[in-house]
Parts: C-alpha cells; sequence; structure tokens
C-alpha cells in the first residue's frame, strides 16, 4: 500500500536527523516522568514513528483517492448548519478511529501526547493529499493546543502536587472532546475591513452583571462551524474620547457556538454564510455574527493580541509545512507526467528546460523542508523550556541559567525564520502549481489532471495567516533594529562573512559567506538610507530645541528608540520582499551547509542550493542598491491626483448650487 509519509526520501531524512529528538522527547514526557508515559528515547521514537505511520496511509490511501470528490462537492450551508461532503467525514472518521485527532494533547485529557512537530510534519503528508482537508483538520488539534497553552499562560492551571505538569486545566472538558473528535474548534480573527489591521477591529467585548457578551461580524473562518471559538474583540476604549485604543484595547476570549439555556440549546454564535471559494473547497469558511454572545475572557483584559500572536506564530509554522507539502504534490505530479508524456521523439523530462523546472522544484522542496524542521526544533523548544522553567524549574542554579539561555536563544531563532519560511512556502506553492501547470500543458488546464486544482488550492497560502508582504515587513523591521540596537555585532558578524567569502576553503562554504557578505551589504544600505532620512527630516531641528547637554541622551536614547515604522522606513519598506528572499536563500543554504558537515549525504544538495542561490541574491541586491524610488514618488503623484480630483468635484459642485 502507499504512504505519503514512507515514500519520500527526504522527508524521511529530514525526519530522523532534521530534529532534536532528545530534547523533543524528554521535554514532552518530562524527564520520561509522566504516569502512563513514554520510558526513554527509544519508545517514544517507536511510537512517534507508529502515528507519522498512520498519518502516511491515511493520506494516501483515504485522503488522496476522496480528493477530488471533495473538492468537487464542497461544503454549503444548511438549516443554520455546515454540512461537509460524504468523503470528508469518511476521512475524518478514519483519523478518529486512529487516534489521531489529539496526536499532541496530553493522555489524560484523551490525546496521545506526541511533540507538537509532529502536527506539523502530519500537515505536509496532509497537505500533498489535499491541503483543504488538511487544513480542517490542522485546526481541530491546534484549537486544543491552543485552550491547552492558554491556561497554562494564564495560571489557570490547577497542578498534581506530585507532577507539576499534571493537573486540572480551565478547558479540560472541551480538550477532552476535541481530542476525542466530539467537538471542533477554531481561530476567529478577520473583521470586514479589517484583516492585517488589528488596530481597526470593531467586534466588542462587553463586561455585563460578570458576564462577557461579543458583538459583531467575523468573517473567512477557517472551519468556522466549530464549537470551541478563540476569538480576539475590543474591549477598551481611550479614556474620555471614545477613540479605539489599538492594539492595547484587545482582550481574548473562548466562545462556544451552541449553548444551553433553560433546559435548551440554543445558537450562541450564528453561521452567517458559508464562503464560495477558488479552492480548499474541503475546509468550510464561514462569516459568523455575535449578537451578545456569551463568552469567557481568556487571560487578562488587554491582552489580546500578545495572547493571539502566541498562537499565530505556531500556525505560521504549519502553514509552512502545508506550503511545502502543496509544493510537493506540485513535482510529484507534474514529474509523473513529463516522464509519460513524449514529444520530439523523448520524454518530455529529458527535454532541459522541463527538466531544469523540476530540479528547481525539488531543490526548493528540500531546502524549504530542512529550514521548517529547524522551526520545529526553536518553536517547540522554547515554548516547552518556558514552561518548564514556569512550573517545574530545575532546582540547580547552573540548570536553570543553562535553560534560560536556551530561552532567548531558541525563540530569537523561532522568530527570525517563522516569518521566512511562512513566506517562502507561501510563494513557492503558487510558483511551484504554476510550473506543474506549465508542465501538463493544455492538459494541465483541464480537471480531470487534477493540476488546476492544485493551482486553486495554493493561491490562498500567500494570503492567510498573514500575506507574504506582512511576513516581509516583519523580516524588515526585525533586522533593521537588531541593527539599529547592536551596530558592533553586526560589524563583527559581517567582517567575519567577508573574510569566510575569500578564505574558505570548499566552494560550499564560500557561497554560504558571500551570500551572508551581499544580505550585510544591502542592510547596510537600507540603514544609511532610513538612517539619514531620520537625521535629515528631525535630528537637527531636535537638536537646535534642547540644551547642549541633552544632546549625548538624545542621541543615545531617544533617537535611536522613537522610530515610526511607516514614516522612517519607507523606503526600506519597499525593498522588505527583496531583503526577505535573499534571508530565505542564505538560511537555507546556511542549514543545508551545517547538514552537509555533519553527514556527507547531504553535501551535493547543499552545494546545489548554494551555487544557485547566488545569481538570484545578487540580482535582489543590485535591484534594492540602485535607489530607485519611483514606487515612493509615484505614491506622492497619486495622492496628488486625489487630492485635484476632489478640488475639481468641489469647484463643480458649487457651480451646480449657484
Amino acid at each position: 500500500m502507499a504512504n505519503y509519509f514512507t515514500d519520500n526520501d527526504d522527508l524521511q531524512w529530514q525526519y530522523q536527523h532534521g530534529l532534536q529528538w532528545d530534547e523533543l522527547a524528554r521535554t514532552s514526557e518530562l524527564d520520561y516522568t509522566l504516569p502512563g508515559g513514554h520510558k526513554n528515547l527509544k519508545e517514544a521514537r517507536a511510537f512517534y514513528d507508529e502515528v507519522m505511520n498512520l498519518v502516511g496511509d491515511i493520506a494516501a490511501n483515504e485522503l488522496a483517492p476522496r480528493a477530488a470528490a471533495i473538492d468537487r462537492k464542497g461544503t454549503h450551508l444548511e438549516n443554520g448548519k455546515v454540512v461537509m461532503p460524504k468523503e470528508s467525514d469518511e476521512v475524518l472518521q478514519k483519523f478518529k478511529e486512529a487516534g489521531l485527532l489529539g496526536m499532541t494533547l496530553p493522555r489524560e485529557l484523551g490525546g496521545s501526547n506526541c511533540p507538537l512537530g509532529l502536527s506539523f510534519v502530519a500537515n505536509e503528508v496532509l497537505s500533498r493529499a489535499d491541503v483543504s482537508t488538511m487544513s480542517h483538520i490542522g485546526f481541530h488539534n491546534g484549537s486544543g493546543m491552543a485552550l491547552l497553552a492558554y491556561s497554562a499562560l494564564e495560571g489557570s492551571v490547577v497542578r498534581d502536587p506530585q507532577n507539576p505538569f499534571l493537573g486540572k486545566t480551565r478547558w479540560d472538558k472541551e480538550i477532552q472532546e476535541i481530542a476525542e473528535g466530539k467537538a471542533w474548534g477554531c481561530m476567529v480573527l478577520t473583521e470586514p475591513d479589517c484583516g492585517s489591521d488589528l488596530g481597526a477591529m470593531r467586534t466588542t467585548g462587553t463586561l455585563k452583571d460578570g458576564k462577557w457578551y461579543l458583538n459583531g461580524n467575523k468573517i473567512f473562518i477557517t472551519s468556522g462551524h466549530g464549537q470551541y471559538q478563540i476569538v480576539i474583540a475590543r474591549t477598551e476604549e481611550k479614556k474620555g474620547d471614545g477613540a479605539l485604543d489599538g492594539l492595547k484595547g484587545l482582550s481574548l476570549f473562548m466562545c462556544r457556538r451552541e449553548i444551553e439555556r433553560d433546559g435548551k440549546k440554543i445558537q450562541n454564535v450564528k453561521i452567517d454564510k458559508v464562503e464560495h471559494k477558488m479552492g480548499h473547497n474541503g475546509s468550510p469558511t464561514c462569516s459568523l455574527v455575535y449578537e451578545d454572545s456569551e463568552a469567557e475572557l481568556i487571560g487578562k483584559r488587554g491582552q489580546g493580541f500578545e495572547l493571539m500572536l502566541f498562537m499565530m506564530n505556531g500556525a505560521r509554522v504549519a502553514v509552512g509545512f502545508e506550503g511545502v507539502g502543496v509544493c510537493e504534490a506540485a513535482y510529484r505530479q507534474a514529474t509523473e507526467y513529463a516522464k509519460i508524456r513524449k514529444t520530439m521523439g523523448k520524454a518530455i523530462i529529458e527535454h532541459e528546460m522541463v527538466a531544469e523546472m523540476l530540479m528547481d522544484m525539488d531543490l526548493d522542496i528540500r531546502g524549504m523542508r530542512a529550514m521548517a524542521f529547524q522551526c520545529i526544533n526553536y518553536s517547540e523548544l522554547s515554548t516547552k523550556y518556558d514552561l518548564i522553567l514556569r512550573y517545574a524549574p530545575p532546582k540547580d542554579p547552573a540548570e536553570a541559567e543553562r535553560i534560560r539561555g536556551l530561552v532567548a536563544k531558541y525563540k530569537k531563532r523561532a522568530r527570525d525564520l517563522t516569518p521566512l519560511l511562512k513566506y517562502v512556502a507561501a510563494e513557492k506553492a503558487v510558483e511551484h502549481a504554476r510550473k506543474n501547470m506549465q508542465i501538463h500543458g493544455g492538459a494541465g488546464y483541464m480537471q480531470e489532471f487534477g493540476a488546476e486544482k492544485i493551482m486553486r488550492d495554493a493561491l490562498v497560502i500567500p494570503v492567510y495567516e498573514g500575506t507574504s508582504q506582512i511576513q516581509a515587513l516583519m523580516v524588515l523591521k526585525d533586522r533593521l533594529m537588531s541593527v539599529l540596537k547592536a551596530p558592533t555585532k553586526f560589524a563583527k558578524q559581517m567582517s567575519l562573512a567577508s573574510i569566510g567569502a575569500t578564505t574558505a576553503k570548499t566552494e560550499l562554504e564560500r557561497n554560504v559567506h558571500q551570500g551572508r557578505v551581499e544580505v550585510s551589504k544591502v542592510i547596510t544600505h537600507l540603514i544609511g538610507r532610513v538612517a539619514g532620512n531620520k537625521v535629515r527630516k528631525e535630528i537637527g531641528q531636535a537638536l537646535r530645541d534642547m540644551p547642549a547637554h541633552e544632546w549625548p541622551r538624545y542621541l543615545t536614547q531617544d533617537f535611536m528608540r522613537d522610530w515610526d515604522l511607516k514614516a522612517d522606513f519607507s523606503y526600506g519598506l519597499l525593498h522588505a520582499e527583496r531583503l526577505t528572499k535573499m534571508l530565505v536563500d542564505v538560511e537555507i543554504a546556511t542549514i543545508l551547509a551545517k547538514q552537509a558537515a555533519m553527514y556527507p549525504e547531504r553535501k551535493k544538495l547543499a552545494e546545489r542550493y548554494a551555487r544557485r542561490m547566488m545569481p538570484r541574491i545578487r540580482h535582489m541586491a543590485d535591484e534594492i542598491r540602485t535607489g530607485d524610488t519611483s514606487v515612493l514618488e509615484w505614491i506622492d503623484e497619486l495622492a496628488a491626483r486625489e487630492v485635484s480630483a476632489d478640488a475639481e468635484t468641489k469647484v463643480q459642485r458649487e457651480k451646480r448650487v449657484a
């Protein structure tokens, strides 16, 4: 029988060697002390392997054969309830019977207590079979983990005195229902006219007589028919003027779609609509209406953005694996077709241009997957170690200090890599789907071959869980601000890269170092333009307006601290995506080079990736360093035209009145 987990040699390699298994298993099992848990790494790994083999089996033999029917039938609203295709229900039943719906949830709550990373790997495997079903199942497990994490973060877990990692959470019943497949969950964020700009959110949470009530409309909610909904809403306004208090005024809630009142089940949240979409037809995307909907506050008032960001960061890693899975599906489909389609006397896989397309697809996938597995290590271990420090701190001060160092290091790397992974996996999903269609030729445009389904499903991935442009802005802000805060450290790193680019013994090492040099030069260029603009705009006036003895404080503190992302970084924002693409290449090449140093069988892959990245990096660097500001000028011209048009309209209106 086919198996989408075991039939992938690169996925198997990363699964075996790319994860820090000892730390992941040990932290998940609290040094193998959990009741009914695994007793050592070997036992834990054997169980994890069994779980992933089950996922691969169901993906290949249950989901993939039903994917076309699920896509064709889609989901719809009937008498206020979401109706799924019977094929979707059949696949979900298989997951339920296999005990996979709560794979990362605690055993005492009906789960299997696997590392969270296993659910991410499962995302890739399932996305290869049908990405719409994956997103439905992925949110299921994720919502249970979110409730568990929020209970721990807010301190509402009542600990077992014998074991600090066991106890009653605030939502034990709800988490157990999710683990057993009896109920669903969803994350509720987007509103009309409020997507990436959360500060403009209008849905409100109001406290009346000791109870919280939500009012507003949410749209584009994946699996919005879920019973347990994690909703972000506005609870605070600026004192006195009634203006919205931006991100600080947001709070997070758990809201049940159905509740019991006076012995009857009632709709606490109304499903207003199930969207008709281009793709992802096996995943219901809902519009929800909250009208005095009862809810429970999670954490503290005004903590909503912070808590939602915690969940979204994990979701972005999950989407990264989703994108890799879609790329794998496109590559496999394109390769199989290229082998059997003959033209000009040979299979098209032997034609140089087609072969190069397929080679680059394969290279992209292997590179992205390597980055994705590193994201698992950093994101999961930083969270696990943080919880250990909170609830089971080591008695040895030196060990506690070591773990604190790991948390800081892993959080930093997770923050660096997560937006890069989400960006590249989403963009490549669309690019690979497009190449797959091209390799199929006219057949790719026909529904019966399946290439057009992959294309339709891929197009939304750069949009949800933070658009590609949002990821790029995060990358730009973090990288430029880190240089402004620690210029000496940056200069040292740039110097070491420059030395390595000329003295390294191998082509692989030289290319990796040269890639870092190009990135450093671009960052230096952007910092120079950004800082120069800020200096010209305000520093002269600021120094003229203050006594000379306050200049040192202003230059070393206020000037470095008081930056406006939109006003001061406009030139940098213009090049955010170009910088992000460069950083993606350098990070992947670095990871592959480290793997090649430890495992010789990875050397050719790393060399090929680093060799092919250099022209891309130099091209991006050249585009940035041209200093072209045509777009910024065009924005100003557009604004001027709008003002002129408004003035003309006003004149015409006054003439008519006269």
